[in-house]
């Protein structure tokens, strides 16, 4: 169990990166950063207006809501003077031999529809010289629906919304490992360097401190974690509603699924928190350790998970999703992707959280030595002989 000593550590501990008016002011400057950009797509989007295109007299190009093909009988020469001059078109297009020749004052977005609306006439214009009906071109345009038909009821499809939840955990515990990583290494490391251990030592035990530091820094990835997630889930929105003009739709989440993703994420996050505690403690000097990089182990699960997220059934993803130290990133993609027998997730829970225990203990035994020791840095030999002792106080 969790010592009061270990919340109090737990506490002061994310409380340091954790500043609620700063949050405040930095969701303020998200939200008004957001709203500036929706007001420049809103002002700057060329799809909401009309352009009048001259062409050649023969052209049959019906007109369009983003386009008004207008057939004007002077020269080219006298249309390209007033494009120029009075902007009465906002192109121009023109036969040269072989080439159609698009005029305009300047490079602009509408064009590039422009230019689709054009491609598709001329591919109607070749498939009727070529004898075809509208209907045979239309039918040599359309591609092949092709549709895969899985016989396991209990796979979900490779293509559906599901798929996206998982990328979506892996990206966010990565987010989340990324700020652990980086704040225990300067909380330990700092801490050991200023020589504050035995003071700390004569108020909470070693255990305790490296509980409340794995805890602490642990609900500060959640937080980055929980932050970008809101910040992914408010862009949606705003694209959906201001810029795609479409209708927000969350039907698609699977409550369960992310129900699951939670408790999985935390302790994921603690059992990770443990190893780089441990490691950072025995790190004399940051700037030129070549420990730090082996905290960097704790990405490798993710890594391995999406190395065979396309095959969430097969021997790779099931045995990831059974192994403790890499369950937290392999089960929730699985469970999203694949269904399962509630008891399946329970029990890879069950043994994550006994690895998790495990880990602590080991973890508490390297840190109180690692702490201790000043001007050299352990073994990887002290550090095996450490987390094999029953010294953990």
């Amino acid at each position: 169990m969790i010592s009061k000593q270990s919340l109090i550590v737990a506490k002061w501990e994310f409380l340091r990166f954790f500043k609620w008016k700063q949050q405040l002011i930095s969701y303020l400057l998200m939200v008004l950063v957001m709203a500036a950009v929706v007001a420049w797509s809103f002002f700057v989007d060329e799809s909401r207006h009309q352009y009048r295109i001259a062409v050649p007299a023969h052209f049959t190009l019906e007109n369009t809501e983003q386009f008004q093909f207008q057939r004007p009988t002077i020269t080219l020469d006298e249309q390209l003077t007033q494009l120029k001059e009075t902007q009465t078109w906002h192109a121009v297009v023109s036969e040269e031999a072989d080439v159609i020749v698009v005029h305009t004052l300047s490079g602009k977005k509408w064009q590039q529809t422009l230019d689709s609306e054009l491609q598709k006439y001329f591919r109607q214009v070749y498939g009727q010289s070529q004898g075809l009906s509208a209907a045979q071109l239309a039918t040599l345009e359309e591609p092949v629906t092709l549709e895969m038909r899985y016989l396991d009821d209990n796979y979900k499809g490779s293509d559906r919304p599901e798929k996206m939840i998982a990328i979506g955990l892996l990206f966010l515990l990565l987010i989340g490992l990324s700020t652990a990583f980086g704040q225990l290494l300067m909380s330990i490391t700092g801490e050991k360097q200023q020589r504050v251990t035995e003071q700390l030592f004569a108020i909470v035990t070693p255990q305790q401190w490296i509980d409340g530091k794995v805890l602490g820094h642990s609900l500060s990835a959640m937080k980055a974690m929980f932050t970008t997630s809101l910040v992914i889930v408010l862009s949606t929105v705003i694209t959906l509603l201001f810029i795609a003009d479409k209708p927000v739709d969350f039907t698609w989440l699977n409550w369960a699924v992310i129900a699951w993703l939670v408790p999985f994420a935390l302790i994921g996050l603690l059992l990770c928190a443990c190893f780089m505690a441990a490691i950072a403690a025995s790190i004399d000097d940051p700037n030129t350790s070549g420990k730090g990089v082996v905290m960097m182990v704790t990405w490798l699960p993710l890594l391995f998970t999406y190395l065979v997220i396309d095959s969430p059934t097969g021997f790779g993803m099931t045995l990831l999703s059974w192994l403790p130290l890499t369950s937290f990133a392999a089960m929730p993609v699985r469970l999203a992707m694949v269904e399962l027998a509630w008891w399946q997730p329970l029990l890879s829970l069950l043994l994550l959280l006994g690895t998790l225990y495990w880990l602590r203990r080991l973890a508490g035994r390297i840190f109180l030595r690692g702490m201790q020791m000043y001007g050299k840095e352990p073994s990887w030999g002290d550090i095996m002989r450490w987390a094999l002792s029953n010294k953990t106080e």
